[in-house]
């Protein structure tokens, strides 16, 4: 893959979510109006029941969420400097993560520099009424502590281990690279004023529509073999062409860094999500209809490589008449990362809504990994908004 620049590690207050697209309503209404009485007659009559998802799984660039090696760099250039000073003035750092990871990258980047990483303990340990002490190890080099939400829960016996934590932390002086989700940290600010004993937060910066694009045309350059055109479903039109100006051709890009908030590995689910190729239809059927010069120039273009239309997906709803039992529940995991079925609840106020569970998984807010229960980073987007309308305390992303 191209080595691609990326944003530097910044203050997370000064982290800003991608702006949308401009709307311009008499335009929209002008091409809405210009495609229903003008080109009535050549519009592309691909519609969503002929179009499947299966081709997706034979191309490599979609089968598995990327690693995002451009956030290595951001965290090399952030944090590698530091870790090499003897100064004790900032020994603490705190990274603010984006939330969905589900590949723990700050642990994987700093096993991969050779530093060495405190796991949290088992949450079996976590409810225990028994006396809660962190010792953190003495060494050389840094000491990263990455995923802070594994270290408590949100329960009246939940917050022993992560309260000796920081106290642990307020008597090392050994540097100390500290990690959590924005949802934990504004959880932890408010249970345990964490905000008193770790520095100001800091954040990776957003990623814009412009960035998006070239990070996802450099990530399918990895399938030389198999070239890709993406067009949208509704009227043809090529997605994620450069023009001659170097601007992109159209919106697309620039809506899905604002929906994904300027998180790359929500942008790469929301953009896998959105993929469909045309549905496999009797070979015989359509010489009858479309004709033998036609299908020959089929065949002619699906040579030239794999054809992808874009489709704008409706989001997710909430199960209606149980929005806010479901933004609780929600909200619950943001702030957890993930969490068993049975340990879900002692976080919640008796909701009284024991399938609401199974109503998430099936409109696809929420999925089960191994034992446990995560949001789907597919469903941020709305998961956020929801939260948002609901008049909960948010976070920066």
């Amino acid at each position: 893959m191209a080595d691609l620049h990326y944003p530097d590690v910044i203050a997370l207050d000064d982290y800003e979510r991608p702006a949308g697209p401009a709307v311009n309503r008499l335009d929209d209404w002008y091409q809405a109006f210009r495609k229903k009485i003008v080109d009535r007659d050549s519009e592309v009559t691909v519609t969503e029941d002929q179009l499947s998802r299966a081709s997706i799984e034979n191309i490599r660039s979609f089968t598995a969420e990327p690693d995002c090696e451009f956030v290595f760099h951001a965290l090399d250039s952030a944090y590698l400097d530091w870790a090499k000073r003897d100064t004790t003035d900032d020994y603490l750092r705190l990274l603010v993560f984006p939330p969905c990871d589900r590949s723990n990258r700050v642990a994987r980047w700093a096993e991969g520099n050779g530093m060495d990483v405190l796991e949290a303990p088992d949450r079996s340990e976590l409810l225990s009424t028994d006396l809660a002490e962190v010792i953190l190890p003495v060494g050389q080099g840094p000491l990263v502590i990455p995923k802070l939400e594994d270290w408590f829960v949100r329960h009246r016996h939940g917050l022993r281990h992560i309260r000796a934590l920081l106290t642990a932390l307020q008597g090392t002086s050994r540097c100390c690279l500290v990690s959590c989700s924005s949802w934990t940290w504004v959880y932890l600010k408010k249970a345990v004023n964490a905000d008193l004993v770790l520095p100001a937060p800091e954040s990776l910066a957003p990623i814009d529509a412009e960035y998006l694009a070239d990070w996802l045309l450099a990530f399918l350059s990895e399938e030389p073999d198999q070239p890709v055109t993406f067009r949208d479903h509704e009227d043809g039109k090529e997605i994620l062409r450069r023009k001659d100006d170097g601007t992109y051709s159209d919106n697309f890009m620039t809506q899905l860094a604002d929906d994904s908030g300027g998180i790359p590995w929500i942008a790469w689910q929301l953009w896998r999500r959105s993929l469909r190729t045309e549905a496999e239809r009797d070979e015989q059927l359509d010489e009858e209809n479309d004709g033998a010069e036609e299908q020959k120039e089929k065949r002619e273009d699906a040579s030239e490589g794999a054809m992808f239309w874009v489709v704008r997906s409706q989001p997710p709803t909430l199960p209606r008449g149980h929005e806010r039992a479901a933004c609780l529940l929600l909200q619950s995991l943001l702030i957890h990362g993930a969490l068993p079925e049975e340990l879900l609840w002692s976080t919640l106020p008796s909701i009284g809504e024991t399938n609401l569970v199974v109503a998430l998984i099936r409109s696809g807010f929420i999925e089960r990994h191994d034992d446990q229960l995560r949001c789907m980073a597919t469903a941020y987007p709305v998961i956020w908004t929801s939260l948002a309308n609901s008049g909960m305390t948010m976070a920066h992303f």
